[in-house]
């Protein structure tokens, strides 16, 4: 009788309706069973003449088939994390695939497989592509401790586990914590400076909590808007304190969710494991993969970076604060500073900047960019209505070429109330061409966090709002367009953290196109289209008063580096060193930026850097975009051979094809901040 488990059918896209909270683990158990006896077979049969086939690609589809049904799960776990028997099955259904994959990971006789193989007389003739996947499969087993004496291994897998309970209790305490702060609001003037759609997403928070009036949050996009426009000081005031003190033992829920004892396991954990693979601490081991060789190269970066944004930030400082005074504000405080520096903005800006969010209609900005894309990189983009989707808010698009799809992703816009508190891409599948040379095709999710609008009004966006929407779109055509056979090779997900990011950052660049914004900005009640001149001056306002926004980067990437020294010194110890290095960047005493900085608990940790040393190269790769035409599809096509096509090349590598020059070795000592 055949399974009707629709985790266990062969599926193009993911049956996300027919899936049930029964179906879990049932699946899991199944698949870790069936890949078992597969890596068995591989083991007992590809001794004396390995070859790609039984080898490769066999642990490749093994491997594949757990990483999309586990792919499945949690996505739709975040759909519906109300239900509690969905909840405690996708968690045990996790339980064992993690279990399964530590004990693969650190396989020695699997590992001595893959070493004879690449040993093997066969393996002179692969090609590079085979060469490169087969290499860094090596390099996973030696990450994952494979090498090391049985003792040892075990050691690693258990830190492995405790790890991976660390991070998820971070992380389960900051949702906490963040949930558990609200304040209810009965005089709608303390809102005064809140746009009508704040205000009545602010209401429906209230009305959904039993309460008449406003209802204000810790959700990150709500935090922001009253700090960025909220005229009421003591309000602005009481929310920063309050954020700032998340998951801490200061703040109105001190100690309730304390993230402090978690790190500090969290940071032994890691430096543990980084001295049982022989590094000296978790940063370098973060860096075995990546363009820096080692800590202090970064580090120096990091500081030339400081350097460079010093004076700006000096400046800016000194200007916010004579317009503060202008204000009647004496003494600039930390939760005055958005909002003193939106209002000098849009003071320069002369009216170039009210109601610029009219012209950016979500629908119409996602359907242009399409657009856009297909003329860029030469595909199709097309929205499909009619397959199955997680969720009936979710929009799936194909992506085409010559007629054929090459890959889909799936769009869900709007915050939920389970989901993570940030924009991010994730992956559903990665390519790769099985031993018969059929491809499996590539599927990305992008999910932002933006606010719904209100029923009957449109969703509109703002500036800030079209850069995350490019830069997580740019993650999700990076992933579809891949071209490797290789599962290792494929997509997002297998790229170092520098790498991933490049392309994200590389496309919040056309935000700061005045070319591309005057092609994509049109009113979405008359149609009219943005003038050249009021988008320079929107552009040259929005980038006011910016150094702060850097400084705080670069104190959280030089604090994550830091952290992850290894070195004895304290938390706290290490975040007053930092922040001593930052002369115009004050931080009040009771706050507890480590408690609440999400990157040490969601991938980031030891890698925070990488978002600027990434955006100092997609600064560079965008300047010949600059010299060519932001729209020019022959230097779209060079992007998509060289830059989008997988992890066969390294970045540097990559961009220097692209560029048709050598990376300036100079280029991040001299780079602005």
């Amino acid at each position: 009788m055949p399974d009707t488990n629709p985790l266990l059918q062969q599926w193009q896209l993911p049956p996300w309706s027919e899936v049930r909270a029964e179906h879990l683990l049932p699946a899991v158990e199944r698949i870790v069973a069936d890949n078992l006896l597969i890596i068995e077979n591989v083991i007992a049969t590809q001794v004396d003449h390995p070859n790609w086939d039984d080898v490769v690609i066999a642990i490749d589809e093994a491997d594949a088939r757990l990483a999309e049904t586990m792919a499945v799960i949690e996505f739709l776990t975040v759909i519906r994390s109300k239900d509690p028997d969905w909840v405690q099955q996708s968690a045990l259904s996790s339980a064992v695939a993690e279990q399964f994959l530590g004990a693969k990971a650190r396989n020695p006789a699997l590992s001595q497989t893959f070493q004879r193989l690449a040993g093997s007389s066969i393996a002179a003739s692969f090609s590079d592509s085979r060469k490169a996947s087969l290499a860094k499969i090596l390099r996973g087993f030696h990450m994952a401790g494979a090498g090391l004496a049985n003792a040892q291994s075990e050691k690693l897998g258990q830190l492995n586990t405790e790890i991976a309970l660390m991070q998820k209790l971070f992380m389960s305490n900051l949702k906490a914590a963040s949930a558990a702060w609200s304040k209810h609001i009965a005089d709608i003037t303390l809102l005064a400076g809140l746009r009508p759609d704040v205000q009545e997403h602010l209401a429906a928070n209230a009305r959904q909590a039993g309460l008449t009036g406003w209802r204000l949050t810790l959700e990150q996009n709500t935090h922001q808007q009253i700090m960025t426009f909220a005229q009421n000081r003591a309000l602005r005031e009481e929310c920063y304190k309050a954020y700032c003190t998340r998951a801490s033992n200061h703040g109105p829920d001190a100690e309730h969710f304390d993230n402090e004892p978690v790190l500090m396991v969290l940071l032994f954990l890691r430096h543990e494991k980084a001295r049982t693979l022989g590094f000296d601490n978790f940063a370098q081991l973060r860096l075995h993969d990546r363009m820096a060789t080692d800590t202090s190269q970064v580090g120096a970066f990091l500081r030339r970076q400081i350097a460079v944004n010093a004076a700006s930030l000096a400046e800016e400082t000194k200007e916010l604060q004579t317009f503060a005074q202008k204000q009647g504000i004496e003494q600039v405080e930390p939760w005055d500073h958005d909002f003193l520096a939106e209002q000098l903005r849009r003071q320069r800006a002369d009216g170039a900047l009210d109601d610029l969010r009219q012209y950016f209609p979500l629908n119409t900005v996602l359907r242009s960019l399409c657009r856009f894309s297909e003329h860029l990189l030469g595909i199709r983009i097309s929205e499909d209505t009619q397959r199955d989707r997680f969720d009936e808010n979710v929009r799936l698009f194909e992506v085409t070429e010559h007629g054929q799809p090459i890959g889909y992703v799936y769009i869900d816009l709007f915050r939920r109330e389970a989901g993570n508190d940030f924009a991010w891409s994730g992956v559903l599948r990665n390519r790769r061409v099985n031993a018969e040379g059929r491809p499996a095709l590539p599927i990305a999710s992008l999910h932002s966090n933006f606010t719904a609008a209100a029923a009957g009004h449109e969703n509109l966006l703002s500036h800030q709002d079209l850069r995350v929407l490019l830069h997580e779109f740019g993650h999700c055509l990076h992933h579809v367009l891949t071209r490797s056979p290789h599962y290792n090779l494929s997509g997002i997900s297998q790229l170092s953290r520098d790498a991933a990011e490049f392309i994200g950052q590389l496309f919040e660049h056309w935000a700061q196109s005045a070319e591309f914004l005057r092609w994509l900005g049109i009113h979405h009640k008359t149609a009219e289209r943005l003038s050249e001149t009021r988008i320079k001056v929107a552009l040259s306002a929005l980038g006011a008063q910016r150094s702060r926004e850097t400084a705080i980067l670069l104190m959280g990437a030089l604090f994550d580096l830091e952290l992850h020294s290894g070195d004895g010194r304290s938390i706290q110890q290490v975040f007053d060193d930092v922040q001593r290095e930052f002369a115009h960047l004050p931080i009040p005493a009771y706050c507890r930026f480590a408690n609440s900085f999400d990157f040490l608990a969601t991938g980031y940790e030891a890698s925070v850097y990488a978002y600027k040393w990434s955006g100092v190269l997609a600064s560079e790769a965008f300047k010949r975009f600059e010299r060519e035409g932001v729209f020019n599809p022959r230097t779209g096509r060079d992007l998509r051979e060289t830059l989008l096509s997988g992890d066969m090349k390294s970045l540097p590598e990559a961009l220097q094809a692209f560029l048709g020059q050598p990376i300036d070795p100079e280029l991040f000592a001299a780079m602005p901040g």
